[in-house]
């Protein structure tokens, strides 16, 4: 049984007598005089619905409904769109109560407010009505999980925001909207789509913001854009509200914000628009360079068949052209039909790296007497020298690092020649080695300061030289390293230019190669033949290519004897080396090894070890066995036996000595 309230028959009754009562009196007065009435405004909606408690009932059981709001009435009824009209009970004008029936099927309903008269307010899908879950027998075990509570996310717009209030065709406006999950289960997947309706979205129209909790709020925005052939009055914007919920179900809750258009002629007005077009255009000096000031000088004439208002003239470029002065538009309160207006913009060109003839943006903004807004871009042509005429620029031109040769581990020097080769003073100077916050530095470390050199100044066509020491890293690795340079100067107007260049550092491995006598020499004679064994050890940490044995001396004929030991010599490895000496003169002298190798960039190098001799005339030997002089200078040992040999072999072999 339904009941409705005592005000609602009332009301309906008023309303049924209405009708005959006025026909009848438009029939017996039909010479009176006629009144103009009114139209009567649109309906009021039924009251303003904002939330219900609770969201979920249980089948068979039924419960009472809260209904919050605001416009609230005695003749104020609550519908379950599928069922029907509910028992409601009027609180007061923010507050209902509805009693839901223990008959009313499971599902998803949405709650529909009315009072007869205004449009009813609807909270879509608002109410879940689940069926009740059977009590389990005691004996039973359970055979599967209890069944998941039944539910859906439901979304709706709690606030929304339109930036202006009011826009005029053409334009572009911003809508921030606030939505909220009013459902039973949390929205995954979440997503917001401004499909635009009467209006045209602005990048990006789809927003995804992942998962919304229930009762959690997430704020979204977007840039519009009014179309300009749509007319006066309140257009609707279309929104998409879109949501999963775990089970993989998906839900979509179209809806709409009214957005107010003003501005847009009508039948009755002039057709036609202004239309401002630059004539001519000149800049003083004509041509133009980078960093310094100028003034472009613009003639705007009014082509279009309506009057200019409010013109706007804007330099749109501002890595091309900054202000000079105050600000860089400016301003034309008027322009009639083949009017002519002359504007200039005093700026300051940009850091341009490309010369000659360029396009130089200018935008115009002007509206009409009807409220129409216009705004275009237009080019105009300026001449460029970015020449070096009267800006510095600095070079590298010249570096060096003592010692040229660099290994891991080794102390330099590097020094480096800075030349000013453009047509201005270069003031403030910084050399900031391995680049901005020396990032680039490594395997090179700075000693005994940072890595930040400054200069003061270099005149034009000016050098200077500058140094640091450095320490190579023990663990770098041996190659070509390319270290960067940061140079960062001002120019004689205090511009700051900065500008990164590149030095190439060669680390190589050094090679440790000791040369040492396997038997001591003892005394030379003038002018005697002698035979000297050596004996090569590595005593780095890598293996040493020989390719060649180059030995010298001074005052000594030297010759090798055999094949001199070629190829990889491994760290604590050694090789022998057998040479034949014949002294030229008495006295102290030195045998200078040379050794070559190739190094880690296949080229050949070569490092020398140096040996002292003693040599003496042969008239100051004493006798030997049978009266004979001795070779050496001492007796002739006995010769070294097959066996010898080979055990010296082996123990060259195993890194031992020759």
């Amino acid at each position: 049984m339904r009941h409705y309230s005592v005000a609602a028959l009332v009301f309906g009754l008023a309303v049924a007598l209405y009708a005959p009562l006025s026909a009848l009196a438009q029939e017996v007065a039909p010479t009176t005089p006629t009144t103009v009435v009114p139209a009567a405004a649109p309906a009021a909606m039924a009251g303003d619905v904002i939330s219900i408690e609770p969201t979920t009932l249980v089948a068979t059981v039924g419960g009472t409904l809260s209904v919050y709001g605001t416009g609230f009435t005695v003749a104020t009824v609550v519908r379950l769109q599928g069922y029907g009209l509910l028992n409601t009970t009027f609180v007061n004008a923010t507050a209902l109560k509805a009693e839901v029936p223990a008959m009313v099927p499971a599902g998803v309903y949405s709650v529909e407010v009315s009072d007869g008269v205004g449009t009813p307010d609807v909270l879509v899908q608002a109410l879940a009505i689940i069926a009740p879950t059977p009590t389990p027998r005691p004996t039973a075990p359970p055979s599967e999980p209890a069944p998941v509570k039944p539910g859906q996310p439901i979304l709706t717009l709690s606030n929304y925001v339109v930036t202006p209030q009011q826009v005029k065709p053409g334009q572009e406006f911003e809508v921030a909207i606030e939505l909220y999950n009013n459902g039973s289960r949390a929205g995954e997947n979440t997503l917001v789509v401004f499909s635009g309706g009467a209006f045209l979205p602005l990048g990006e129209k789809s927003h995804l913001l992942w998962q919304l909790p229930i009762n959690a709020k997430a704020s979204v925005s977007q840039q519009m854009r009014v179309p300009v052939t749509l007319g006066n009055g309140v257009h609707q914007l279309e929104v998409m509200l879109e949501a999963n919920d775990w089970e993989g179900n998906n839900y979509k809750f179209p809806t709409t914000i009214p957005v107010e258009v003003i501005g847009a002629s009508t039948g009755g007005e002039v057709t036609g628009k202004p239309k401002i077009v630059i004539e001519y255009a000149e800049t003083v000096p004509t041509v133009l360079i980078p960093g310094e000031p100028f003034s472009l000088t613009l003639r705007l004439v009014n082509r279009g068949n309506r009057t200019a208002v409010n013109v706007f003239a804007t330099a749109a470029s501002a890595e091309m052209a900054i202000p000079a002065s105050g600000g860089d538009t400016v301003y034309a309160d008027l322009l009639k039909i083949d009017g002519v207006v002359t504007v200039t913009l005093p700026l300051v060109l940009g850091a341009l790296d490309k010369g000659g003839r360029q396009s130089m943006p200018v935008a115009l903004a002007y509206s009409d007497y009807s409220g129409g807004n216009y705004s275009e871009q237009q080019n105009v042509g300026v001449d460029v020298n970015t020449s070096l005429v009267k800006q510095p620029q600095l070079l590298i031109d010249a570096y060096s690092t003592a010692p040229d040769y660099i290994a891991p581990g080794d102390t330099m020097t590097l020094t480096m020649r800075v030349t000013n080769v453009g047509g201005g003073d270069a003031l403030r100077i910084t050399l900031a080695l391995g680049g901005e916050g020396g990032a680039g530095l490594a395997p090179f470390v700075p000693l005994k300061s940072g890595n930040v050199i400054f200069i003061e100044h270099i005149a034009v066509g000016g050098s200077v030289e500058v140094a640091r020491e450095l320490i190579v890293d023990g663990s770098a690795e041996t190659r070509a390293h390319s270290l960067p340079i940061e140079l960062q100067y001002d120019d004689p107007r205090a511009a700051r230019h900065k500008d990164t260049q590149r030095l190439s550092l060669i680390v190589r491995e050094r090679p440790e190669v000791q040369a040492s006598f396997y038997q001591p020499p003892g005394m030379l004679m003038v002018g005697m033949p002698s035979s000297l064994s050596l004996e090569l050890l590595n005593v780095g940490r890598s293996s040493v290519n020989i390719v060649e044995i180059l030995p010298q001396g001074t005052q000594l004929d030297v010759e090798l004897q055999g094949l001199p030991f070629v190829g990889p010599l491994d760290a604590g490895g050694s090789a022998p080396v057998d040479l034949l000496v014949t002294p030229r003169e008495a006295g102290t002298t030195e045998l200078v090894l040379g050794i070559a190798y190739r190094d880690d960039f296949n080229q050949t190098q070569v490092i020398s070890r140096t040996l002292t001799l003693d040599v003496i005339e042969g008239d100051d030997l004493g006798p030997g066995e049978g009266g004979k002089p001795v070779p050496g200078g001492v007796p002739e040992s006995a010769p070294e036996t097959l066996m010898q040999k080979v055990l010296r072999a082996i123990k060259g072999f195993l890194g031992l000595g020759s």
